[in-house]
């Protein structure tokens, strides 16, 4: 077999010939357009444009959600009488936050678990300010558990330790269990209501006015008078047939120092002299109420 070699310069003239006639490209390479074409490309299809856009965009999102601008400074709280505003501010633990990473339903778990707020709402205004609007309980009466007087509001909830002796005016329900309370533990709302009632109906309808309104676990609500004599309501059934009760003894002047109205035929007895203080019989305080 004849070999004959490749004439390589015949072979390299005719690539050169065919680069300048512009007749085809090199075999083995691809044509690439220019950088200007390339640009004019992407600029006719917007490309380019979306690209600077989406760009400035990530560049303002990084700088808003990082900007120590965007971070809540100002707490304005509103609505608050026994609270200290900074104590709520403090507790709702907004300042320095994110103001986007904000979830005000969390904000409002966090104070609700303060025992005097009843209810709240957060507003967010940007850049930096978060506005608190609270609703208080009010403390109704006070409960007297183990030598503490307890605030207590309208719902039977315990508010805190009063700080102060009471006024001349504040009810004070007197509670034998001796229990130790805190803020949030519930009082029986039956009895909160029965004692806030009685001691407006007993001055103004029977002429009565208790030097004593108590609770007891067995007893319930029982009030007792400046002569020592002890009347126990239990509960706030029937109220009204109990008053009658009452005073029905009072007019007629019967003597007496312990009277249950709690059954349907209530009962009395008069067991120490008029004036002298006594306590319920041992088998009465059993009794359910």
């Amino acid at each position: 077999m004849d070999y004959n070699p490749p004439n390589t310069r015949e072979r390299i003239a005719a690539r050169r010939q065919q680069r300048r006639s512009g007749t085809g490209p090199v075999p083995g390479q691809q044509a690439t357009p220019g950088a200007r074409r390339a640009l004019a490309g992407w600029l006719a299809s917007g490309r380019l444009v979306a690209l600077a856009l989406f760009l400035a965009a990530c560049t303002g999102l990084a700088y808003a959600l990082t900007d120590a601008r965007f971070s809540v400074q100002r707490v304005v709280v509103e609505g608050n009488r026994a609270l200290d505003a900074d104590a709520v501010a403090e507790l709702s633990g907004l300042r320095g936050r994110p103001i986007w990473f904000v979830r005000p339903e969390a904000v409002v778990a966090r104070l609700r678990e303060n025992a005097y707020v009843a209810s709240a709402r957060v507003e967010l205004a940007l850049p930096d300010q978060a506005r608190i609007r609270i609703v208080e309980r009010r403390p109704e009466v006070r409960w007297q558990a183990g030598g503490v007087q307890y605030l207590v509001d309208g719902s039977g909830t315990v508010l805190g330790a009063a700080q102060e002796p009471a006024e001349a005016d504040v009810l004070v329900i007197t509670d034998n269990s001796h229990l130790q309370l805190e803020p949030n533990d519930q009082i029986d709302l039956d009895a909160v209501q029965l004692a806030q009632t009685l001691a407006i109906r007993l001055p103004v309808e029977l002429g009565f006015t208790p030097a004593q309104l108590g609770w007891d676990y067995g007893l319930g609500v029982y009030v007792r008078s400046t002569a020592g004599q002890t009347i126990v309501f239990g509960q706030s059934e029937h109220l009204q047939r109990k008053l009658a009760v009452l005073d029905v003894l009072l007019t007629d002047g019967t003597d007496f120092t312990y009277l249950d109205l709690r059954p349907s035929s209530p009962f009395y007895q008069n067991t120490a002299p008029a004036g002298q203080a006594i306590e319920p019989p041992a088998d009465a305080v059993t009794t359910a109420p």
